[in-house]
């Protein structure tokens, strides 16, 4: 009798247990959700497997070369654009205070 559970116990080890997540996943990647699930899951931060995979793929990926961070001006410019901007003001101020 104990020959026979050994052998059961062998042949249990032996089987290979079902990945429950990748058999579970087809089943429920097109599965609609309620609209009322979907506002409150982005109220609460909440994301879905489909958005953080997105998320980490986008990590992934270099962030672009932003062309704002290579403008250089000009150091007469730099002056004169900023006169301007103080005389703007200064205009400004006036207009509100002697209208007002």
């Amino acid at each position: 009798m104990e020959a026979r559970n050994k052998k059961q116990r062998e042949d249990i080890d032996d089987m290979e247990a079902p990945n429950v997540s990748s058999s579970l996943s087809p089943l429920y990647e097109n599965v609609a959700i309620p609209w009322w699930k979907t506002a409150l899951n982005f109220a609460c931060g909440v994301k879905s497997a489909q958005e953080r995979q997105m998320e980490e793929q986008a990590e992934e990926q270099p962030e672009p070369e932003r062309p704002w961070e290579h403008i250089v001006e000009e150091r007469k410019y730099f002056w004169l654009y900023n006169g301007g901007a103080i005389a703007l003001a200064a205009g400004g101020i006036f207009m509100w205070g002697f209208y007002s």
